[in-house]
């Protein structure tokens, strides 16, 4: 579906592609992928066995919210500019290309999978990150502000930057990376 101003579509089995909806979403598929593209206001996506995929998707107003969930599935946002952003998988992973808007809120958990984020060099952000059995790379410099570590768990606190966004990361089995984005052709 294309060129509806705002949408609330909840279907059972089956994929949701939507694209330039320009007043808000809200989707909702049982078994089934959701994309979405070059759309704008508050988006709400779910689906419990099926990926997530949000490209070009922007706030049409100041405080409009993104959030996606899958529970078996996983989730991948790109250029998403909400300046607050909630993104979970239960099974799945979670991959974030894109910059962190000054003031901005951004939540990634995952229980079993990887949490990327492809950031540019000069990012700013707060990092607030848990994570138990799995890894934690980073390709951006790190200022850290804690960092504690016991048998089955890790979790730190730190910037890049001056720390201008606060992005939460959450993983109970997976890895963590941040990555340097790559320039756009």
């Amino acid at each position: 579906m294309e060129n509806i101003k705002k949408i609330a579509i909840k279907i059972v089995d089956g994929n949701i592609a939507l694209n330039n909806i320009p007043g808000g979403i809200t989707a909702s598929t049982l078994q089934g992928n959701l994309l979405v593209e070059s759309s704008s206001g508050g988006i709400a996506l779910d689906s419990t066995a099926g990926n997530i995929i949000a490209v070009d998707v922007v706030p049409g107003q100041i405080g409009e919210i993104f959030r996606a969930k899958s529970n078996s599935g996983s989730i991948s946002l790109k250029n998403v500019t909400h300046r607050q952003i909630e993104a979970n998988s239960i099974t799945g992973s979670v991959v974030f290309d894109g910059n962190f808007s000054s003031g901005g809120i951004y939540t990634f958990r995952t229980s079993n999978g990887s949490i990327r984020m492809n950031i540019p060099k000069d990012a700013s952000c707060k990092i607030v990150a848990a994570y138990g059995f799995g890894s934690f790379r980073s390709e951006l410099p790190l200022n850290f502000i804690y960092h504690n570590q016991t048998d089955r768990a890790r979790n730190f606190a730190a910037t890049i930057g001056s720390g201008a966004a606060t992005v939460n990361i959450t993983t109970t089995s997976g890895s963590i990376g941040i990555n340097t984005q790559q320039r756009r052709q």
